[in-house]
């Protein structure tokens, strides 16, 4: 294992050093051709970002700005209601991260199936509340620019936690906008965001964009308070034709109350689903979150640009939850978290020997350490210290990607990612012998390949096959006695676009996703734990938009998702379905707008029937909702635009949850809220 981390430390000097060299003598490489008509790459300081999505022969879905600000989320998780073949499992528990699923995996936000990231600052949690917890609160609605939903393993610009994909958020960058949000609604809940991008001074080059969000709401259940806040700022300057730099800088802070869970029982009484369990406690948290980046960036030539970032992540997060409905019960959890991580890497468009090529090669470090404390409580009030943890988590990446377009029938493009992990785990819990365990040796090469096809002018084809990881859980990764190796994830996927005509679009996916060599106990109970697991997910994924005539849209898309779990040590859980997964997922919508400012919209949301346990004994038959809005655009002579807007959520006032589970005997729910009732309005200038 040293020597293979000294390997590993040797090549990213050399990396480091020849790109160095590279800005001090830049030497031109591209052909005659591509002298002719430079392609000018300058405005990218984010990782990765200089390498448009369309290089991924993958499915990519996209939200950009113009759809998130007509959007009525409450969460910036809700947005992924939006992507096809997600579902959220809102737990109702003000603070605390939302689970979402996709691509089969049931583990997304609150756990560590999806890779989460915010301008190239991962919000995967190492090791805390769970392995791979990503907290989207810290994000604010208004500042995204774009929003890229990777499905799979697919892109070689994110590792860990990657396996059912990556969620990439991007900050509005430069420009001049001055955006104001005032929403106010059930439960006295109000929402106030701003946004806003200046030149700071004409011909200096210097920029800021920056936005606030203030959120407070009462709740539909009881003891369900929530007050949020958020703040983000960038700065970025010109320094010369060649080099430029930013600053970012983000603060979250958040206090709340949480229902907890009921049992079926009581979730089935929609008056008493309104209240807390029986025995239950003063459950919530609260949480303070900060982030520090900054971003170089320098012309090598005019189609090549290399990019360098560095950040720093502060977090300290308490949570007081109870499980169970049993008399006491309650902890309080603590995670006190600090990350650093830097890295650059070369951003391409050229043409070699008259072929156009795309691509990046880029190197990564990450480090993280988390402290981890927990109490047992009583209605918040500590009774006894249980646990005293300190891990350590540090990845040393690398990663590369080329697209050829050798034609417009064949477009391949191939890449790969390497992450090499290491770290330390000490425990000091009380009542017991303190102790201290290095990492297991855990390393991943994960290839990316695939092509894009223009069959016709109407149709377009993609076909791609990658592979990630995963590897142990917890305190898994330090024990000495397991020797495992990571979780392989592979990815088989074929997909088509048709647009007949400019107001008619249709997109279909296909895809197969392995897990093999998952880590389990063999045999269940035994402490044993060796690479024996195997689970299949295959999908289809479809959405279309429709403009029959000006004004008037239609939008819909389905999922249709089955998995199974062929081999387990457990033979009762072979050929089961894995739990939370729903079989379907559908929305269909429509918007039209009229001549003079006035729109209409409104949307079903369909979530089918999934198991909520392993065995598959128990089922939750999902829900159906619609949402319904009004809009009316005003404009003003001083070129000011007031977006007036009246929303009514869950108009048939579906009784639902968004997070179903089964435990201590009963079917366990987070109830979501009924008819709910908005104003809002956005200013422009």
């Amino acid at each position: 294992m040293d020597y293979r981390r000294d390997k590993m430390n040797k090549i990213f000097i050399n990396i480091c050093m020849v790109t160095l060299l590279m800005i001090l003598f830049p030497v031109e490489v591209l052909s005659e051709e591509a002298d002719d008509n430079p392609i000018v790459l300058h405005e990218i300081t984010v990782k990765g970002e200089a390498t448009p999505y369309f290089l991924n022969a993958g499915t990519v879905n996209t939200l950009t700005s113009d759809k998130i600000e007509e959007l009525n989320i409450n969460r910036t998780s809700d947005l992924l209601k939006s992507i096809p073949g997600v579902s959220i499992g809102n737990y109702n528990q003000g603070g605390v991260a939302n689970s979402f699923s996709m691509r089969g995996f049931r583990s997304c936000g609150h756990g560590g199936d999806a890779a989460v990231y915010i301008d190239g600052i991962p919000l995967n949690e190492g090791e805390s509340h769970a392995d791979g917890y990503a907290d989207m609160n810290v994000i604010i609605p208004l500042e995204i620019a774009r929003l890229d939903v990777y499905k799979g393993p697919s892109s070689v610009l994110y590792g860990n936690f990657a396996r059912a994909g990556t969620l990439s958020f991007y900050t509005k960058k430069r420009g001049a906008y001055d955006l104001l949000h005032f929403k106010y609604g059930s439960y006295e809940t109000t929402d106030v965001q701003g946004a806003f991008g200046e030149k700071l001074d004409i011909g200096s080059g210097l920029y800021n964009n920056s936005a606030f969000q203030f959120y407070m709401t009462n709740g539909y259940q009881e003891n369900s308070r929530w007050l949020k806040g958020n703040f983000s700022t960038r700065f970025s300057y010109d320094i010369s034709d060649k080099l430029d730099a930013a600053v970012s800088l983000r603060f979250h802070g958040s206090d709340w109350d949480a229902p907890g869970y009921i049992p079926k029982e009581q979730f089935e009484d929609e008056d008493w689903a309104k209240k807390q369990a029986v025995n239950a406690e003063d459950d919530g948290g609260n949480k303070r979150f900060y982030t520090q980046r900054i971003d170089l960036g320098y012309n090598l030539s005019d189609s090549f640009r290399f990019l360098y970032w560095g950040y720093t992540t502060q977090q300290d997060f308490t949570r007081f939850a109870k499980f169970g409905y049993d008399v006491g019960g309650q902890t309080e959890r603590n995670y006190d978290r600090k990350v650093y991580g830097t890295g650059g890497s070369i951003n391409f468009d050229t043409n070699i020997y008259s072929i156009p090529v795309i691509g990046v090669a880029g190197v990564e470090y990450y480090h993280e350490k988390t402290d981890w404390l927990r109490w047992n409580t009583s209605n918040r009030v500590r009774i006894s210290k249980t646990q005293d943890r300190k891990f350590i988590i540090n990845t040393l990446s690398l990663f590369g990607k080329l697209d050829v377009n050798l034609s417009r029938y064949f477009r391949p493009n191939i890449g790969f990612r390497y992450d090499d992990f290491g770290g330390s785990y000490k425990n000091n819990d009380p009542g017991s012998t303190g102790f201290k365990h290095d990492m297991n040796d855990y390393d991943s090469l994960s290839p990316k390949m695939g092509f894009t096809s223009q069959l016709f002018d109407t149709l377009s084809m993609r076909a791609s096959y990658s592979e990630g990881f995963a590897l142990p859980k917890g305190e898994a990764k330090y024990d000495p006695d397991i020797n495992v190796d990571p979780v392989k994830v592979k990815q088989y996927e074929i997909g088509f676009t048709y647009k007949p005509w400019e107001m008619l679009k249709f997109d279909i996916a296909l895809y197969i996703l392995d897990t093999t060599n998952e880590i389990l106990e063999d045999p269940p109970g035994s402490g044993e734990y060796t690479n024996v697991g195997d689970t299949r997910r295959k999908g289809l994924e479809l959405s279309t938009e429709f403009r029959p005539v000006t004004g008037l849209d239609f939008f819909a898309d389905a999922s249709f998702i089955d998995t199974n779990i062929r081999k387990n040590p457990d033979e009762s859980l072979e050929g089961k379905d894995v739990r939370g997964v729903p079989k379907n997922v559908i929305n269909l919508g429509a918007k039209y707008m009229f001549p003079w400012g006035l729109s209409v919209r409104a949307k079903w949301r369909h979530v089918g029937k999934y198991y909520i346990d392993s065995l598959n004994l128990y089922t939750y038959d999902g829900y159906d909702t619609v949402d319904t809005a009004i809009n009316y655009v005003i404009n003003d002579k001083k070129g000011r635009e007031y977006d007036i807007s009246f929303m009514v959520d869950n108009v048939f006032d579906e009784h639902y949850s968004q997070a179903v589970w089964y435990g201590y005997g009963t079917a366990n729910y987070a109830v979501s809220w009924p008819r709910t009732f908005w104003g809002r309005i956005l200013i422009k200038w």
